[in-house]
């Protein structure tokens, strides 16, 4: 019987074993708050350590009764001590991480070519969805992406409903420059293997936690090579230090359209996809929290943030679009973070910018400037006319022209159905530039008038969609007529295109 009643337990140990493996990509938030937190983990040993030895000194089983004692005891315990831990790990990130400090952005190119981002997420949003023609799909999360120098809103075409997303693939992406305010759709339709909306062991997370288990990914972002689709995600993993953990950048895992995975350590990364977005956007997060832990001890630290508030700080979000802000910056991606004094001011006292490789740079302010929720104030006073209860300031973005810094808001109608107007705000003096079209707004930025050279007057443009790609029918005042594609032409080409007018000259080389 005792045989049996072994074989038994070994068959129901080793099936839990199976179980836990089976649904260990489920577990892994769980799994990662012990791996990512130590503390719990030795003070839990030091109590069942305590715990069998006074049992077995007692030769008694009377000591277990005060297991539940001992529990209690750590939850009361574990609190404080989580507090602890994290401040002390905020404290070693912000040594591993001290910005640089720039007295100007002279240096970096914030105009990017003239590609600029001006279309608000909410309207890519809705561009997408008025574009959807598929009853059995459905958009999935709307983010922002960089390649070939150039941004884009995407966005996974995912299965719609539970059913289908048990039985279905994902079929493709939504590509929109967020470069113009024109309704240009891109559509590349092609079986993705595993995406963040579909289900278990089709779910992007799911691959990539039996991928590398013990870490941590972000955001996913897509990128289009020669007509195949990749996907990048950032992967973070943690550095120990006795009881507490940092979180660094490991590297990257792209996925392609086959859902075959591939691992870029961070510099070969940096060196085959420098100008997509690679550095996690949480980590950046984490990073500027820790710009708050930047005396010596932790525990001057934490005294510091409860009673003076020296040099504190805070993130400010004026909308739906949370901080961090990525701009296209010296034909790269950054990070860039607004920051007030700590309190109730609605003024910015620093700017950091944090690359791709993960280099923090700060410029400080003398005196605050105006913050992006003060900001709006002033939109909304220079448009005294505009009725706020229809149309809504969305996106605040930080924008250099030169050496100064203005607010870029973007004016839309709530159904997010357009761009109404472009309008910055100067943070010294709160003076307001209203821009009605793009192409003004851009020529400001470049310092510099728009000028267009073609050899043709334009009679007609036809829009019209086509297997999910917006087309352009040009009808030319010679009689011919030119036929184009969104899906076969750049970025550049794309904007160019979409912003001509009837009456302009069209050159037909071009």
């Amino acid at each position: 019987m005792n045989l049996k009643k072994k074989i038994y337990q070994t068959i129901i140990i080793i099936l839990l074993l199976i179980l836990i493996y089976a649904i260990a990509p489920v577990l892994h938030p769980f799994a990662m708050f012990f791996y990512a937190n130590p503390i719990i983990i030795e003070v839990f040993a030091i109590f069942a350590l305590i715990v069998v030895v006074w049992a077995y000194k007692n030769r008694s089983l009377e000591a277990l009764k005060h297991t539940a004692t001992a529990i209690l005891i750590i939850s009361i315990i574990l609190s404080p001590l989580l507090y602890y831990t994290n401040a002390c790990s905020l404290t070693t990130l912000q040594k591993e991480h001290i910005p640089n400090n720039i007295k100007d952005f002279q240096k970096l190119d914030f105009r990017n070519g003239g590609y600029l981002r001006v279309l608000p997420k909410k309207v890519a949003e809705t561009y997408m969805i008025s574009s959807l023609e598929y009853p059995r799909y459905t958009i999935g999360e709307v983010h922002i992406t960089t390649f070939n120098n150039s941004m884009f809103w995407f966005s996974y075409l995912e299965p719609d409903g539970l059913f289908n997303r048990i039985i279905l693939k994902s079929r493709g992406v939504f590509l929109i420059p967020a470069n113009t305010t024109e309704r240009v759709i891109i559509r590349k339709e092609k079986r993705i293997e595993y995406t963040p909306g579909q289900l278990i062991t089709d779910n992007l997370y799911w691959k990539l936690y039996r991928f590398d288990y013990f870490a941590d990914y972000g955001k996913p972002r897509v990128v289009v090579e020669n007509s195949h689709i990749y996907t990048i995600v950032p992967q973070i993993k943690y550095k120990f230090h006795l009881f507490y953990t940092t979180p660094y950048w490991s590297g990257i895992v792209v996925i392609d359209e086959d859902g075959n995975m591939r691992y870029y350590s961070k510099e070969s990364a940096l060196k085959k996809f420098g100008s997509c977005v690679i550095f996690p956007e949480s980590l950046a997060k984490r990073i500027i929290e820790s710009q708050n832990y930047w005396k010596n001890s932790t525990i001057e630290n934490i005294l510091n943030l409860w009673l003076k508030h020296e040099n504190e700080i805070e993130l400010v979000d004026a909308d739906g679009n949370k901080q961090p802000y990525l701009i296209m910056v010296n034909n790269k991606p950054y990070w860039i973070f607004a920051v007030e004094p700590y309190g109730r001011a609605y003024g910015i006292s620093k700017i950091f910018i944090i690359s791709m490789a993960g280099k923090v740079e700060e410029c400080k302010f003398n005196e605050p400037k105006i913050g992006p929720i003060k900001g709006m104030d002033y939109v909304q006073k220079a448009l005294p006319t505009y009725d706020w209860d229809k149309f809504e300031i969305v996106e605040p973005l930080p924008i250099f022209v030169g050496n100064k810094l203005y607010w870029r808001y973007v004016i839309i109608p709530k159904s997010g159905g357009g761009v109404s107007k472009i309008v910055l705000v100067d943070v010294d003096t709160g003076e307001v530039k209203i821009f009605n079209s793009t192409e003004s707004y851009k020529a400001f930025i470049l310092g510099k008038s728009v000028k267009k050279s073609k050899s043709v007057v334009i009679k007609e443009i036809i829009t019209y969609e086509k297997f999910g790609n917006t087309h352009w029918i040009i009808v030319l005042s010679n009689g011919s007529y030119v036929d184009l594609s969104s899906e076969n032409m750049s970025a550049d080409k794309i904007i160019r295109i979409s912003n001509l007018k009837v009456g302009e000259t069209f050159n037909i080389s071009n």
